[in-house]
């Protein structure tokens, strides 16, 4: 962890913050101080269930960016209902505020709370230990975008395996559980897509069918059964992914998705930084961006590259991701 401060200290200048705090004040408008939440990681293996910590404003003297546009293009048609949202299913997750709306033309995926604690999505699942974790990085994520009046997140890691897409999972969901916007989580790691999985569907068609065989995307979403959350999977692996991110039917869908619903957010699952340009392509389409940071797996020098490349993304901040500590005390 010290690693990490220290390369986080080194890029952007950054006061020394308290190693023993769960929160550090968040940075003003043109700041060099950070803000951490502080992690928990209670799997009894060791690595499976990496809960993470949020925050810490990308604010330095020289740079202070306002990130790209917003793009792009089509997403599903949603009614309003005059009654309150079915609860046919008590075993599933439910916001504690019901939804009125209902997704007519967007495929159900059925999974209880406890497949979804299987696949460590757990952020919106009540007296979980470690959903707290979660709502703490979705009210400082929110602050931050309501504040800017941007919806569009783009979360990315310096390289693979440090947890980005169940960070992207959690965050969706707990952001879903508020009444105060619906959620749209896009999976563009066309490599390796893997978010569907997460909800317990196994996509065979996604993104990349849209920008090559012209899918409509009311074919390509689903809504895994979680009020006001739907999801647009990858579909099949593509290798030339970097390619189709930069399409103008790309650009087509961005700027439909963002743009559809006032109230809507939407995440964009990227690649890895540092392995592929696909990240790096797609950032200038999206308002802001989140670094997830691994304990052990990311050296300083990787976390200096990253802030570097996501100089101009309108960085949010960094999660701080499979942190080892003993205990968890709920409050």
């Amino acid at each position: 962890m010290e690693r990490i401060k220290k390369a986080l200290e080194k890029a952007r200048e950054q006061k020394s913050v308290h190693p023993d705090s769960p929160l550090v004040q968040h940075p003003q408008r043109g700041s060099s101080e950070g803000e951490w939440v502080r992690p928990e990681q209670s799997d009894e293996a060791g690595d499976a269930m990496p809960v993470h910590s949020q925050a810490e404003k990308r604010a330095s003297e020289e740079t202070k960016r306002s990130a790209a546009k917003a793009l792009d293009d089509s997403t599903n048609v949603v009614k309003k209902t005059e009654g309150q949202h079915s609860g046919e299913h008590a075993t599933h997750l439910q916001s504690p505020i019901p939804s009125d709306i209902e997704y007519t033309q967007t495929r159900r995926v059925d999974i209880s709370a406890d497949q979804l604690a299987a696949n460590r999505v757990i952020a919106g699942i009540k007296n979980h230990p470690q959903s707290d974790l979660f709502r703490v990085l979705r009210t400082k994520v929110v602050q931050r975008m309501r504040s800017e009046q941007i919806n569009s997140l783009a979360i990315t890691s310096p390289t693979p395996g440090a947890g980005k897409s169940m960070v992207s999972a959690n965050l969706a969901v707990s952001l879903a559980m508020e009444a105060n916007q619906t959620v749209m989580l896009v999976d563009l790691d066309l490599r390796k897509p893997t978010l569907s999985k997460y909800f317990g569907f196994d996509a065979r068609q996604g993104v990349a069918d849209y920008l090559l065989e012209g899918v409509e995307l009311p074919e390509l979403l689903f809504h895994p059964s979680i009020d006001r959350l739907v999801v647009l999977p990858a579909g099949r692996p593509v290798p030339q992914s970097s390619e189709l991110l930069s399409m103008p039917r790309m650009k087509s869908l961005v700027e439909d998705i963002t743009h559809r619903y006032a109230s809507r957010i939407v995440l964009f699952d990227l690649p890895p930084l540092l392995h592929m340009d696909d990240a790096l392509i797609f950032l200038p389409q999206v308002k802001s961006s989140l670094l997830v940071v691994e304990e052990g797996g990311n050296t300083a020098l990787e976390i200096e590259q990253c802030l570097m490349l996501l100089e101009r993304s309108n960085m949010l901040g960094t999660v701080y991701n499979k942190a080892r500590q003993s205990k968890h005390f709920p409050y």
